[in-house]
């Protein structure tokens, strides 16, 4: 099996990156074996080109067909932006799944997490020194969901699983996201599903079910990342290839490159663990709204 983490730049594919994963099947019980092996890790396409659009399609067409494709990019976008009606309705007499959730289950929860956090912060004595404003502010406040900005996906793992923080939600609407669902139209033709061997991945959420939030938040942002990153690759169940060459240390170097590999490995993950849709909402809403596999 082969697995594919494509963490998606610009356009102009400069800071895009492109990871390879392999991955053996037990020829007895036919599942896959504990480990994977990083094939490559890459910056660049044929002649040092960038993953400009079609050097990305050009990859994907020398793959096996069993090839699974991950991507750290929104591959959907909120329901206002994929909607078709001349005139709108307005939220509240929406029909569409994903803005039905979003008024009633999603609400419920956004609702939840306020109360947690206000009970907690009144638990807090007058003694144990300073709250910080915008901690009070947001206690009292409840966020708002909005059709044409959150997808039903990032509410989850926020605001229920607290895998991805709050500015990374909305993102569906972007450049980036843009350049997302284009290339998830040009693959449709080539047998790439949604859900199925495409799917959208967050290696942040990855790194925080599996190692927990602190490595989450400092793979980046560490004043020495480069021993974060170390730190989980070494905990992943890879080993690297010698035809690799260095792609670890492109990965321990590049944020770019280590989300790359984050996002193929979580493809293998989702495979060898059995990864499933959550089961608290129907297949239409996953469907349409988007679905980020992460094992939270």
């Amino acid at each position: 099996m082969t697995y594919i983490g494509i963490d998606l730049g610009g356009a102009r594919g400069k800071t895009t990156a492109v990871a390879r994963l392999t991955a053996d099947v037990d020829p007895d019980s036919g599942k896959l074996l504990n480990s994977a092996r990083v094939e490559e890790v890459r910056t660049r396409y044929a002649e040092q080109q960038p993953w400009c659009d079609q050097a990305l399609i050009d990859y994907v067409a020398e793959l096996p067909q069993s090839a699974v494709l991950a991507v750290n990019a929104p591959l959907t976008v909120p329901a206002c932006l994929r909607c078709t009606l001349e005139a709108c309705p307005g939220q509240s007499e929406c029909v569409d799944p994903a803005v039905v959730w979003l008024n009633t289950a999603g609400a419920q929860l956004v609702q939840q997490v306020v109360a947690s956090d206000r009970d907690r912060i009144a638990a807090i004595p007058a003694t144990s020194g300073f709250v910080s404003h915008s901690v009070v502010r947001s206690s009292h406040t409840r966020p708002r969901l909005v059709p044409y900005v959150h997808r039903v996906s990032e509410v989850v793992l926020h605001y229920k699983h607290g895998v991805i923080p709050r500015d990374l939600m909305g993102k569906g609407n972007g450049p980036i996201a843009a350049r997302a669902s284009q290339l998830r139209r040009r693959l449709q033709p080539m047998g790439y599903t949604l859900n199925d061997n495409l799917i959208e991945v967050s290696p942040r959420a990855t790194v925080h079910a599996l190692f927990g939030p602190d490595k989450a938040r400092g793979y980046k942002r560490d004043g020495d990342p480069w021993e974060t990153r170390a730190s989980i690759v070494e905990g992943l169940d890879t080993v690297f290839a010698l035809s690799s060459r260095l792609s670890r240390e492109e990965v321990l170097r590049n944020d770019h490159c280590f989300e790359a590999l984050l996002s193929a490995y979580s493809a293998f993950l989702r495979q060898r663990d059995g990864w499933t849709k959550p089961n608290d909402a129907d297949d239409e809403l996953w469907d349409r709204d988007g679905l980020i596999w992460a094992d939270a």
